[in-house]
């Protein structure tokens, strides 16, 4: 019995000075800064979703966080119906990734043949690279940097590659792995 006396008003103590102390345990947790992995995605979806609306569905069908197709959701091998791709913030940010890696796989030789270069007034980078195939498509991005005469689409909204990119080339952006 004395033991359990014992136990009992000890809790009591630990829990008077949790409750008194300034800095609780529960708030000195530190918490980690995002990747820059991490930290391009939160900037694509800033640009695609100023709201950080994960459900939002644009004028042209574009879904989420990242404003994508339906059709490159399930080219990239994800089977979800469009109201479960919305619903989930980690699916969508599963199919970013993805995403970004594929393009990267796509264009990989001409982020090493041009990392550092500038074309058509935009400086080049691996990052510049994956926001441009994000915002038009692998190819579309191969051919800007490739055709001395292309100049990079526009969107429906007004926003183009070239604008597009060049809001990513100072941006370190590693290697993206899976």
């Amino acid at each position: 019995m004395k033991k359990l006396l014992k136990f009992i008003v000890l809790v009591l103590m630990v829990q008077v000075l949790l409750e008194l102390s300034p800095n609780r345990p529960f708030e000195r947790i530190p918490h980690s800064r995002p990747t820059p992995v991490e930290q391009f995605m939160d900037k694509i979806a800033e640009i695609e979703s100023p709201d950080d609306d994960h459900t939002v569905i644009n004028r042209y069908g574009m879904m989420g966080r990242y404003q994508f197709s339906p059709q490159t959701i399930r080219v990239l091998g994800f089977r979800v119906s469009n109201q479960e791709f919305l619903n989930n913030p980690s699916l969508q940010d599963s199919v970013m990734l993805t995403y970004m890696w594929a393009n990267q796989k796509d264009l990989e030789g001409l982020i090493k043949k041009l990392d550092g270069s500038t074309i058509k007034g935009v400086r080049i980078t691996r990052a510049s690279i994956i926001a441009g195939a994000h915002f038009a498509g692998s190819s579309n991005v191969r051919r800007f940097l490739t055709d001395p005469s292309n100049k990079g689409i526009i969107d429906g909204n007004g926003t183009s590659l070239v604008k597009y990119m060049s809001r990513f080339s100072d941006f370190h952006l590693p290697p993206i792995v899976l």
